[in-house]
């Protein structure tokens, strides 16, 4: 899941920190360099992994975040303690003000859920104690959805289910240079 806006003051954080309020210790914060780095103990054990300030310019950074989101096991990396594999579990939520170009993604990809978060009209300088009195009735909620249907895709939702005007021009912006010049090239001949 990835929440983007230009503008600031959207509730991306917010809903991050309802987040971790509603996991706990189950959740971790980290900053995108954080997932490039060899070490990756600080997120290898949680079940929600966040990421604020989301810009992902390297490639191996992006086919890390890709492979950790399939994962089904994941080798423990820690300093000075011998790598061990553990079952892997682990969700990840991007937070960005990059709206366009936080990330390369190709038009194949079926990992990205982008959702473009709209400027809050009233400010409620209270919401994150509303947000956790609603906790409990927020997990009755989701305790009376039906089951989850595994079975439609690896990623639990289908492309199509995910797709999003947010993600479209993410992957449009991801071209490469020369495409999207040939492209604006095209389109202005008669």
């Amino acid at each position: 899941l990835t929440l983007e806006s230009k503008e600031r003051e959207t509730g991306k954080t917010t809903f991050l920190n309802w987040v971790q309020m509603i996991f706990g210790e189950n959740t971790v914060m980290i900053a995108p360099d954080e997932l490039a780095a060899n070490f990756n103990s600080m997120y290898a054990i949680k079940n929600i992994i966040m990421i604020d300030e989301t810009v992902v310019e390297k490639t191996s950074t992006l086919e890390k975040l890709k492979s950790i989101t399939t994962a089904k096991s994941l080798m423990v990396k820690t300093k000075h303690i011998q790598e061990y594999s553990i079952p892997f579990f682990g969700k990840v939520i991007l937070c960005t003000n990059k709206v366009k170009d936080f990330m390369r993604i190709d038009y194949e990809e079926i990992r990205f859920w982008v959702r473009k978060v709209s400027v809050i009209k009233e400010r409620n300088t209270k919401i994150e104690d509303q947000l956790f009195d609603e906790i409990p009735k927020f997990l009755k909620y989701l305790e009376q959805l039906p089951e989850i249907d595994f079975t439609k895709s690896r990623m639990v939702f289908t492309k199509d289910e995910i797709f999003t005007e947010a993600l479209l021009d993410v992957k449009d912006e991801s071209r490469s240079t020369l495409r999207k010049s040939i492209l604006i090239n095209v389109k202005l001949s008669p």
